[in-house]
């Protein structure tokens, strides 16, 4: 295990990001070290997959109570709610609603106005956290960084489920949003890219957000 990472489990240091398979990376992580995942891991059928083969590391390397906080596309939500929940426990789904700007319209007669985002927990959620809502209205991304950036209001607002100074895990960390939030609310983090030029692009801007804190 990279020292930096285990800098990072140990609250040394803020941040790390590594350019590599995101599952061999979760696999060699220590036991019980994070306190959230949350991510936005790709769409298309064929990825479907994934969802299923991070969740089945998370009850290792969660915290009891941890949790797991993932955008899934709408048509995916049944399979994907029965994959996770053979892992984690599934809490509730939040509504990114996103009225400005276009929506795409299926051929179903759907227009597409939010996206959902998943919560699943480790165990039992600790009581005494408070409240969070279960929505928010999400101001779109010119989508500069990545053709599938996500704004940081959607990362920040899955951050309240997370202590200050926890550590969160991206393992499909695409732009860096989740890293950029994580610097500005005051948790750690860890993130995971495999394709090299986005890496690259996200470890910009995550640390140039950080030579600012």
């Amino acid at each position: 295990m990279n020292k930096r990472v285990l800098d990072i489990v140990e609250g040394k240091c803020l941040w790390h990001t590594e350019c590599m398979d995101s599952l061999t990376f979760m696999d060699a992580l220590p036991d019980a070290c994070v306190d959230a995942v949350i991510t936005d891991p790709p769409y298309l059928r064929e990825h479907l997959w994934l969802y299923g083969a991070m969740a089945a590391r998370l009850p290792r390397i969660l915290k009891s109570g941890g949790s797991l906080l993932s955008i899934v596309p709408h048509f995916a939500l049944p399979q994907l709610l029965q994959d996770i929940g053979q892992h984690l426990k599934y809490r509730w789904i939040f509504s990114m609603w996103q009225a400005a700007g276009t929506h795409p319209r299926m051929a179903m007669g759907i227009e597409v106005m939010w996206k959902p985002v998943a919560w699943w927990v480790n165990g039992s959620w600790p009581k005494g956290r408070g409240f969070v809502r279960d929505g928010w209205e999400n101001n779109p991304v010119e989508k500069g960084a990545h053709p599938w950036e996500q704004s940081l209001s959607w990362a920040e607002h899955c951050l309240k489920v997370v202590p200050a100074g926890g550590l969160v895990l991206d393992p499909f960390m695409g732009s860096g949003t989740v890293g950029i939030a994580c610097l500005r609310t005051g948790r750690r983090f860890l993130g995971v890219e495999r394709e090299s030029q986005l890496y690259a692009n996200a470890n910009r801007r995550i640390a140039e957000e950080g030579e600012t804190r």
